[in-house]
């Protein structure tokens, strides 16, 4: 693990959704193939993948996967990295692509190596990110700011019970459940305590709203779960929360926040309120793939 996690650390495009560490957290659910590539004793790349129905898939136990590899990496290195892959499974390869915010250095050579062997995308989803050198609020969320008055922000927060039901009604409403369990949200704060942070707002001492930031990169920072108790929302505490993020992420020196997908099924059901609330903001649009290969 320890070998794993210092090479992403210091790849070309890897995050915090790559480790061991965050990958073993929930191993028993799966069946892990997962790889390294050596070049003359030297790790040059490695591949978190499972088995699963009949495919090997980067990853499903995470919010991303793909091939991780090290800065010094040339088009040519990644290219036979990747002809490799393919040799060694010799099954159907799935994996989905973060967006390219959460890369360290600039570079597609990934991307356009595993097209030249024959992956397709076959589908794209649309995560709405914020440019914390840039934000512009809208003269509608310049309003909804004001409204924040009486509120207390928690940054780190202890009380995954109380949000995870707020949480959890929210998603009632979609005949949905969050994807993490109560449980695996607190191992993940035990494993992470420093990356997984709860931003929560109270009114009167009663928890009204909260979001999942994780700290997935020095630059980059994620959200899941953006929740708050209807009955309080002319209070406008989702507005107040993602202010306090933006303050905070600004002042350690972040770049971006993103907001992830604000669509469904494989990006075919667009939830056009969800996007005009995270560009309220001044989000823009970057693209997550989803990349396969049939055998």
């Amino acid at each position: 693990q320890n070998v794993w996690d210092e090479f992403v650390k210091n790849s070309k495009n890897g995050n915090i959704f790559h480790t061991r560490k965050f990958l073993n957290y929930h191993k028993e659910r799966f069946i892990d193939h997962s790889i390294v590539i050596y070049k003359k004793n030297k790790l040059i790349a490695i591949f978190g993948a499972i088995e699963f129905e009949d495919k090997i898939v980067s990853h499903r136990g995470s919010t991303y996967g793909g091939l991780i590899v090290r800065k010094e990496n040339k088009s040519n290195d990644t290219l036979m990295i990747w002809e490799e892959i393919i040799k060694y499974y010799n099954k159907t390869i799935e994996f989905r692509k973060c967006e390219y915010i959460f890369d360290k250095y600039p570079s597609r050579e990934v991307e356009f190596s595993a097209k030249h062997l024959g992956f397709q995308c076959v589908n794209e989803e649309l995560s709405t990110c914020l440019d914390l050198n840039q934000i512009k609020l809208t003269k509608g969320r310049k309003w909804a700011i004001t409204k924040c008055k009486n509120l207390k922000i928690v940054f780190d927060d202890l009380e995954y019970e109380t949000y995870y039901k707020i949480l959890s009604k929210n998603l009632e409403k979609f005949n949905s459940t969050p994807t993490h369990t109560l449980e695996e949200m607190k191992t993940l704060k035990e494993l992470f305590p420093n990356e997984y942070k709860l931003v929560t707002i109270y009114l009167d001492n009663k928890m009204i709203a909260g979001v999942w930031l994780v700290l997935a990169t020095p630059f980059t920072a994620h959200t899941f779960y953006i929740a708050q108790d209807y009955e309080y929302s002319e209070n406008q505490p989702l507005s107040c929360i993602v202010k306090e993020m933006i303050e905070y992420l600004q002042e350690e020196n972040y770049r971006y926040l993103n907001f992830g997908i604000s669509t469904e099924d494989g990006g075919k059901v667009i939830n056009q309120g969800l996007f005009e609330f995270k560009e309220s903001f001044g989000g823009f649009g970057v693209s997550r793939f989803y990349f396969r290969r049939e055998v």
